[in-house]
C-alpha cells in the first residue's frame, strides 16, 4: 500500500529574508554609484569648466615692423593700421569699432616725446599720457606688470579734464599700458583700453605681449652719426649759400634722437645749424646767426625745446618762448 506524502511549504521567514538581502545589495550598489557620480562626476565637470574659462582659445597678432606679438580672443576681429603698420585695433565680432565708435583695445607704437626722449622707461611712463594726449593731466595710478614671456610693462591711468562744452571737473581714464621696444629704448608700444566692459580681456591680452628678439643675426654695423652729420650738413650749407664746401668746418654739439645741432665756420665767420632726420636721412632745418624764425617749426613741431628755447615771431615782430 502506497503512502501519500503531502509536500510541506517552505519556511516563509527564509523567503522574506533572502529577498530583503537581495534588495538591500541592489540598493547599496545603486547608492554607491549615485554617490560616486555626485562626488567625482561633478568634480570632474567643474575642473573641465574651470580649465575652459581660464584658457580660452586665442589667436596671435604679430607686428612684423617692430617684431612684437600679442594674443587675442578667436571671436574678435583684428584690424592692422594700413598706413603706419605700427599696430592694430581689436574688437568683438558683434561690436566693431572705428569709424562708428572707439575700438575696444588698440595697439600703437611711437617715440617718446621731445625733451623726454632720454628718460628712463619708468620715469617716462609716469608722465607719458600727460605730454602725449590733450586734456590728460596727473598720473592716477601706476602698476608694474610682467608678461608670461618676461616682458616688463607699466599700466597707468590718468586724470582727464572734461572737454570744453561737455561739463566740468576731471575723471579717471581707462588704462594705458606701455612696453619698451628692446632694440630701441626711445620707442614704446602702447596698449590702450577703449571700453571698460572689455577690461578682463584687456588684462588677459596684456599677459601675452612678447617681443621676438632675433638671435644669431649678424650685428648691424655701428653708424658714426657725427661723421654722417658733418658731411651732410657741409653739403647742404655749401649748396644753399653757393660756397665751397672744402673751406667749411662743421661741428656737431648735440644729437637728441632724430634732431641735432652744431656750428659751422668758413674761415671768415661762423654760425649755427639745426638738423632733423626724416626717413633715416638727415636734413638741414636752419642755419645762420640770431634767432630762428617760428615758422620753421610748422614743419618740425617736435623739435626739442632743449635745443631751441625761443623763436622769432614774424607776426608780432618779437621773440617768444616755444
Amino acid at each position: 500500500m502506497e503512502e501519500t506524502i503531502t509536500p510541506q511549504p517552505s519556511d516563509p521567514k527564509f523567503l522574506v529574508s533572502k529577498w530583503v538581502i537581495i534588495a538591500g545589495v541592489i540598493a547599496l550598489v545603486m547608492g554607491v554609484g549615485i554617490a560616486a557620480y555626485f562626488l567625482f562626476g561633478r568634480s570632474m565637470l567643474k575642473t573641465q569648466n574651470a580649465k575652459t574659462a581660464v584658457t580660452p582659445s586665442m589667436k596671435t597678432y604679430t607686428n612684423a615692423k617692430h617684431n612684437y606679438s600679442i594674443r587675442y580672443p578667436t571671436s574678435w576681429l583684428v584690424r592692422e593700421y594700413p598706413d603706419s603698420k605700427d599696430g592694430a585695433a581689436f574688437n568683438p565680432l558683434d561690436k566693431p569699432g572705428y569709424p562708428d565708435k572707439s575700438d575696444a583695445i588698440s595697439l600703437s607704437v611711437g617715440q617718446k616725446i621731445g625733451n623726454y626722449v632720454d628718460e628712463d622707461f619708468i620715469d617716462y611712463a609716469k608722465i607719458a599720457a600727460s605730454v602725449e594726449i590733450q586734456n590728460y593731466g596727473e598720473l592716477a595710478s601706476l602698476k608694474r606688470i610682467t608678461t608670461s614671456a618676461g616682458t616688463v610693462g607699466y599700466t597707468t591711468t590718468w586724470m582727464v579734464q572734461a572737454m570744453a562744452g561737455t561739463g566740468s571737473g576731471s575723471s579717471e581714464s581707462l588704462p594705458i599700458t606701455y612696453f619698451e621696444v628692446p632694440n630701441d629704448k626711445t620707442v614704446l608700444v602702447r596698449v590702450t583700453l577703449g571700453r571698460e566692459e572689455d577690461l578682463a580681456t584687456y588684462e588677459k591680452m596684456l599677459s601675452t605681449v612678447k617681443f621676438n628678439v632675433l638671435k644669431n643675426v649678424t650685428p648691424t654695423p655701428t653708424v658714426d652719426e657725427e661723421a654722417v652729420l658733418e658731411n651732410v650738413i657741409k653739403k647742404y650749407i655749401a649748396l644753399k649759400h653757393n660756397s665751397n664746401e672744402d673751406v667749411l668746418t662743421v661741428t656737431v654739439s648735440k644729437i637728441n634722437g632724430n634732431y641735432a645741432q652744431g656750428g659751422v665756420t668758413d674761415g671768415g665767420g661762423g654760425g649755427m645749424w639745426f638738423a632733423a632726420k626724416e626717413d633715416s636721412v638727415w636734413k638741414l632745418v636752419w642755419d645762420g646767426n640770431g634767432v630762428i624764425e617760428c615758422s620753421v617749426f610748422t614743419l618740425y613741431p617736435d623739435f626739442p625745446t632743449s635745443m631751441i628755447t625761443e623763436c622769432w615771431d614774424e607776426t608780432i615782430q618779437d621773440t617768444v618762448q616755444r
